[in-house]
């Protein structure tokens, strides 16, 4: 999304939340939660993306699966780290502890050189969100359980992020789109393209996919396929089973890194009331300079209403959406749809590629600065301040410009149904110089609006806390402050 530039201030908290600032107002804060490492019991596979400062400031990606015994230890590990030419492949074994409030460690022997340590927040026994909390290296990402009977069949809806060790921009790619996979092949697919900036080679229409193959999986749920498009250009990735309509991708792609998904397509349609999220790179800043969260009304072709908040360079955007068209996605057309939503500083425009009716990925064309893609699903529910009422899994990661300064966060955000929040995190930045550290517990409050967009303040963090709800379980979150690069996702936590 292309937003007007303006001055960049020196964003005057920094990192008070990863320097420590206690308690602010209120008795203690005791964490709550049935959880224990029992319930972190079998296969998972995870996907993780970051930052390596300890020999510069490179991007890295990593992905794979880890058996967990339900009393402390990871049996297996099987790990594919990608920050050079082509992903490194491991294995190895672990420990690892969970809090009664979903919180804990991961201990994984497998890492390159030196054990990697996640900090974990379960959302259920079925997923948690991770951060890396060893200092010099920051990322995030998710962990799921895993079904270890399925393989690759059927039509799916991907998206796939990749960009160079560089991070130069023209070699930045967003692909996202459709194939059908039997058999290992690949019969047919088509995907929109944005290759540093030109969409689709400079053609109009989406590419098509000619031809592709997804090797049989592993016990592991392991597995490497490719595509090749029209152009013709062959994308080679690492994948990994989640479900029988569940793939996560780690690109092998030589001299490019990125991560992406796949998901069973079934009837795709677009009606009713969307919350979205995207990220992507842009020309002056590189990896993961552009944020973008909202929400939108669609119906017969039009789009009625909305809301969308920013931050692409460092500079913010918080505006409404006034109206808009989009073209129906229909199984006919690959499930993809094109749209244009009316803001008050001109016109975004994006495809979408429909998974069903409840979600999507989606690509962001109108802005030759940015590549930038994400996945929007359908609310539900009513909201207000009694919606969001429960502690949460929150995970959040990004950087604050001059000077550069990443920063990650973990930990249980908790909704009191009245406008106030409390906030129990690890953050991980890499001016503190030791990894992962707890600031303490942190206050704040919280309003939400009938859309499902919700501002919140946190002391010592920020007055601009952006969600958008999905549902009263699930939001996705930017911070929405000038000069600071940072968004995420919360989840209810259940167990």
């Amino acid at each position: 999304m292309k937003i007007p530039l303006f001055t960049l201030g020196i964003f005057s908290i920094l990192f008070c939340a990863a320097c420590g600032s206690g308690s602010s107002g209120g008795g203690p804060f005791i964490p709550t939660g049935n959880f224990s490492n029992a319930s972190l019991k079998g296969q998972y596979v995870y996907q993780l993306s970051g930052t390596d400062t300890t020999r510069g400031t490179f991007p890295y990606y990593e992905a794979g699966v880890f058996v967990a015994d339900g009393n402390g230890v990871l049996t297996t590990v099987s790990d594919d780290f990608s920050e050079g030419a082509t992903p490194t492949s491991t294995t190895g074994s672990g420990t690892y502890k969970i809090n009664n409030d979903g919180t804990g460690t991961l201990s994984l022997n497998n890492a390159i050189g030196t054990p990697v340590t996640l900090a974990v927040t379960l959302v259920s026994p079925k997923k948690a969100y991770l951060i890396e909390a060893d200092a010099g290296l920051n990322s995030s990402g998710v962990a799921e359980l895993q079904d270890t009977t399925a393989t690759p069949s059927g039509t799916y809806a991907f998206r796939l992020h990749t960009v160079d060790s560089a991070q130069t921009f023209a070699a930045s790619a967003a692909m996202v789109g459709t194939f059908t996979v039997s058999g290992g092949a690949v019969s047919s697919g088509a995907m929109d393209v944005d290759r540093g900036g030109i969409l689709n080679n400079g053609g109009a229409s989406a590419l098509s996919i000619t031809s592709g193959l997804f090797n049989a999986p592993n016990a592991l749920g392991r597995g490497t396929g490719n595509f090749t498009d029209n152009t013709p250009l062959t994308s080679s990735f690492v994948y990994y089973i989640v479900d029988a309509n569940n793939i996560r991708f780690l690109s092998s792609t030589s001299g490019l890194l990125g991560i992406g998904r796949a998901e069973k397509q079934t009837a795709p349609a677009l009606s009713g009331s969307y919350a979205f999220d995207g990220r992507g790179d842009t020309v002056s800043n590189g990896v993961n300079a552009v944020d973008t969260v909202g929400a939108f009304t669609a119906g017969s072709g039009l789009i009625t209403s909305g809301a969308v908040d920013a931050v692409e360079d460092g500079s913010t955007l918080s505006t409404t959406i006034s109206g808009g068209t989009f073209t129906a996605p229909t199984s006919a057309s690959n499930g993809r749809a094109t749209i244009k939503l009316n803001i008050s500083s001109g016109t975004i425009q994006a495809t979408l590629w429909m998974v069903n009716p409840g979600r999507g990925f989606f690509l962001i064309t109108s802005d030759p600065n940015a590549v930038e893609d994400g996945t929007l699903d359908q609310q539900t529910g009513t909201f207000t301040n009694a919606t969001m009422n429960g502690q949460f899994a929150f995970m959040m990661d990004g950087f604050v410009f001059n000077p550069l300064q990443l920063l990650d966060r973990l930990g249980t955000l908790t909704w009191d149904g009245t406008g106030k929040l409390t906030l129990d995190e690890l953050a991980n930045s890499n001016i503190t110089g030791g990894g992962a550290i707890s600031p303490g517990v942190l206050r704040g409050t919280y309003s939400v609006s009938s859309n499902g967009r919700a501002v919140g303040s946190i002391n010592t963090i920020s007055n601009n806390l952006v969600f958008y709800l999905i549902s009263g379980s699930d939001a996705y979150v930017l911070q929405n402050d000038a000069g600071v690069q940072i968004n995420g996702m919360i989840s209810l936590q259940t167990q």
